[in-house]
């Protein structure tokens, strides 16, 4: 009985033309490469490939071991490999294998059932159907400690280890700051700053003109490529503001005791809690421009509790302690501009 491929040529000769190139028909790999044609029917590569794309013909109409060659990953993923990102050709092949079933897997992204382990002989079993991090089926299993897709391998990080051991660490998805791209080393950009600044982040996340047209490294460049005390610069608010600051008794506040740059739910970025120069912490809710009206610059209902009136222990009108002459009602700032250090113009 004739094979497909002679049976092909046969039929080429027969008809008169010559036969240059014979396509294997639909699914015949599959007679051969049972293995690989289940694993591809599971989704990944197959869905937009197909076999030849990635094994091209060493030897046209002839099958036997070799006899198509492999192409190499990084002819079309620009991704470094893991562990070590400097490896090429082969070896880099080689290390996309050890977690990659290019094939097809139940798994996302690729990731194999079994990831092979630099060291040691028997594989580990992995099961990752979700981009979480701390989460059955993700980075990190919290339910069996060590099985996670990022922990089967480590013996000697300091966290996420294979033995189900390590101190105690951030539960978001790994790659977030540790990205392939980057060979899975720690990498600390805008979109990660909020997980080891987690209060910084959930300002930032609320409506300001700063949130609205900076990112973080635009106040805070970089000074350190790994995380850590002292990793980023803080811009000081002069180097963009040119608002005078107050300074009662002639000795300048920070620009801290009333704002916090991250944001607030204040408008202009007014901190719900300000720090009086006598050391009170008051209760702050300031919404609008109003001179005197409730979240305005001086409290109508609760006289002594506006932005303008907290600090003031001296002053003529609008103290803190609720009492103070009569005074204009009108927003204070056509009068006290903040360009000026709140000074009466």
């Amino acid at each position: 009985m004739l094979g497909w491929a002679a049976a092909a040529v046969l039929a080429a000769l027969l008809v008169g033309g010559a036969a240059a190139a014979v396509t294997p028909p639909t699914g015949v790999c599959a007679r051969c490469h049972e293995t690989e044609s289940a694993l591809a029917a599971a989704g990944g590569h197959s869905i937009t490939l197909a076999c030849a794309d990635c094994h091209t013909d060493r030897r046209p109409d002839r099958v036997g071991r070799r006899h198509r060659a492999s192409r190499a990953c990084a002819e079309c993923h620009d991704l470094p490999a893991h562990p070590k990102a400097a490896l090429r050709g082969r070896a880099a092949t080689r290390a996309c294998l050890a977690c990659h079933e290019p094939h097809g897997s139940p798994n996302l992204a690729l990731v194999g059932p079994d990831v092979r382990r630099p060291g040691r002989r028997r594989a580990a079993r992995v099961v990752f159907t979700t981009p979480d991090g701390a989460a059955p089926g993700g980075f990190t299993d919290p339910a069996h400690p060590g099985a996670g897709l990022c922990e089967v391998c480590h013996r000697k990080t300091d966290v996420y280890r294979a033995n189900g051991r390590g101190a105690p660490h951030f539960g978001d998805a790994c790659t977030v700051c540790h990205p392939h791209e980057a060979a899975f080393r720690p990498v600390v950009n805008d979109a990660n700053c909020g997980i080891c600044h987690a209060a910084e982040g959930a300002r930032f996340a609320l409506p300001s003109r700063h949130s609205a047209a900076f990112a973080c490294s635009a106040c805070h460049a970089e000074v350190a490529p790994a995380a850590g005390p002292g990793h980023r610069a803080v811009t000081a608010c002069a180097d963009c503001h040119a608002n005078a600051t107050h300074a009662p008794g002639g000795a300048a506040m920070p620009c801290t005791q009333c704002h916090d740059p991250h944001g607030t739910a204040n408008t202009h970025l007014v901190l719900e809690t300000i720090t009086t120069p006598a050391g009170a912490a008051r209760p702050i809710v300031f919404t609008t421009l109003a001179g005197r009206a409730d979240g305005g610059f001086a409290g109508a209902t609760a006289p002594g509790t506006g932005v303008c009136e907290i600090c003031h222990t001296t002053t003529r009108f609008y103290r803190a302690d609720g009492g103070g002459e009569p005074h204009f009602t009108d927003s204070c700032l056509p009068c006290h501009r903040h360009a000026d250090g709140f000074r009466p113009q």
